[in-house]
């Protein structure tokens, strides 16, 4: 990591702080207190204004917690189930305080939230008030997701920070391209995705989902991946920034990664909106829409009851 408070001199750009997460490292929910409130002051103090943990980081908390009193769910819905009645409020404060305390936007990963009879996946952002701005749902359910109960929202949400427009991809969405293409008619400037993905996670299992979203709408892509054992499944953690190949030196469309074996790191990463506009003006990706098509299906689908521009300003 570096420091980046001085380069961060232009409200137009973004600096983003990722964290990676390997619970199994983690002994108390103490200790895995003590471990992400120092992390994300860590990551604060080098001038990040948004900072990106991994899918099921509100849970690893309360899942330490049963595990000291004995209880021990086998996965995320009985964990989620175990958690009741106050779910994961005590730590949906603690990363709203982080939030606050540290001055800093905060996606802190997902969590699994009962409702009726199924289940929902959540990833909440709290803003440098410590204020819940948003608690984006999956929208896209695998197979098994849908056996279990899981119930898809309906609406993709966009929070804006600065002048930057951020939306979120929840859990399998990230691997759906329509999930993409509407955040990017929103005119979001970056997706983030909080990812939890079984071992093994390739690289091409990873280029079919947020990296070819990226490709496919010119935008930033900032992917916090979930390592190590929890609950019984090795998540094999890839963590990267995606940008428009346009926009990265060698071609390959990756800004920034993780490149050591460690399941706990975290980096830093300057997200500049000349980098898109560049990519933009050498292959402009919405001139080849077929917009006519979107305002007849694609919002009655995915957007319902909501208005939107089709086209963004500006591209």
């Amino acid at each position: 990591m570096y420091n980046l408070s001085k380069e961060v001199t232009f409200m137009s750009m973004l600096a983003c702080g990722l964290l990676q997460i390997d619970p199994s490292r983690f002994n108390s929910a103490h200790d895995f207190r003590i471990s992400l409130t120092a992390r994300i002051s860590s990551l604060a103090q080098t001038g990040v204004g948004l900072i990106v943990l991994p899918a099921y980081s509100v849970m690893i908390g309360r899942a330490l917690q049963l595990e000291s009193e004995g209880r021990s769910p086998c996965n995320p819905f009985e964990l989620a189930r175990s958690a009741e009645p106050d779910g994961f409020s005590e730590w949906m404060d603690f990363f709203a305080a982080a939030a606050l305390s540290n001055r800093v936007y905060l996606s802190p990963g997902t969590f699994i939230a009962p409702v009726g009879g199924g289940f929902q996946h959540r990833a909440p952002v709290f803003s440098p008030k410590g204020d819940l701005i948003a608690s984006q749902l999956q929208t896209h359910l695998s197979e098994t997701e849908s056996q279990v109960g899981m119930v898809a929202g309906t609406d993709l949400a966009t929070i804006d920070i600065g002048r930057y427009r951020i939306g979120i991809a929840v859990g399998t969405d990230a691997w759906y391209p329509e999930v993409g293409r509407i955040l990017a008619l929103l005119g979001v400037d970056a997706i983030v995705a909080p990812t939890a993905v079984p071992a093994p996670y390739t690289v091409w299992r990873q280029t079919s989902g947020l990296w070819q979203i990226i490709q496919q709408n010119q935008v930033f892509g900032i992917e916090a991946s979930l390592g190590g054992s929890w609950l019984g499944v090795a998540y094999q953690a890839r963590s990267r920034v995606f940008a428009p190949v346009e926009a990265t030196p060698d071609g390959r469309g990756v800004l920034a990664e993780v490149t050591s074996t460690s399941m706990v790191e975290e980096m830093t990463v300057l997200l500049d909106p000349t980098d898109l506009r560049a990519a933009r003006r050498t292959f402009p990706i919405f001139d080849h829409f077929n917009i006519s098509v979107y305002e007849a299906r694609l919002i009655d689908a995915y957007l319902v009851g909501r208005p939107t521009r089709v086209k963004p300003e500006g591209r």
